[in-house]
């Protein structure tokens, strides 16, 4: 549409129109994971002209940035630098009172992001009711950071590993176990 410069817009809306199916197996969603990191990747690179580009407006200024430095670059920053973090405690040269202080500020930095999402969706969409629910998530809040995150970390190094080394895979196929209704 940008460039056929005909009118558009891209609209938000709060409430979910479809519902996703998370993988039930690890495998399963180290794959998948896989997957979306070569396809953002493929993606940032055909559209690779709009990065900080005005011409795109906000997808060029703020959307493809996010995309490339947060989706795309982080991942693989966080990746390496757990490993520099070894090599430097191996040679003795990390500061450890530093290292202490800005990988709990880190830490608690993300947990205050991921409870003010499960808060504000109480208050806005009320989806969980219960107060055990609620703390529920909050614990698995806790916990993402060390469970999950390393895993999807994984993921992201693997499939843009794949990617931008031209590992021939293909797409694959998501196995999927369908939705039971709710006894």
């Amino acid at each position: 549409m940008h460039d056929r410069k005909e009118p558009y817009t891209i609209e938000y809306i709060p409430d979910p129109l479809c519902w996703t199916e998370v993988p039930e197996e690890l495998n399963i969603l180290v794959n998948q994971r896989d997957r979306w990191a070569r396809g953002n990747l493929e993606t940032l690179f055909k559209h690779k002209d709009m990065l900080f580009n005005s011409r795109f407006g906000r997808l060029g200024l703020l959307s493809y940035p996010y995309w490339f430095f947060y989706e795309w670059l982080s991942p693989l920053l966080e990746f390496f630098g757990f490993f520099t973090v070894l090599l430097f405690a191996y040679l003795g040269i990390l500061n450890w009172e530093f290292f202490i202080v800005i990988t709990t500020a880190i830490y608690l930095f993300s947990i205050m992001i991921s409870f003010y999402a499960i808060l504000w969706d109480v208050y806005s969409y009320n989806q969980y009711k219960k107060t055990k629910d609620i703390l529920i998530l909050m614990g698995f809040a806790l916990l993402e950071p060390f469970l999950f995150h390393p895993i999807i970390v994984y993921a992201a190094v693997r499939g843009n590993y794949k990617k931008l080394f031209n590992v021939k895979t293909g797409w694959g196929s998501q196995v999927r176990k369908g939705f039971a209704k709710a006894s």
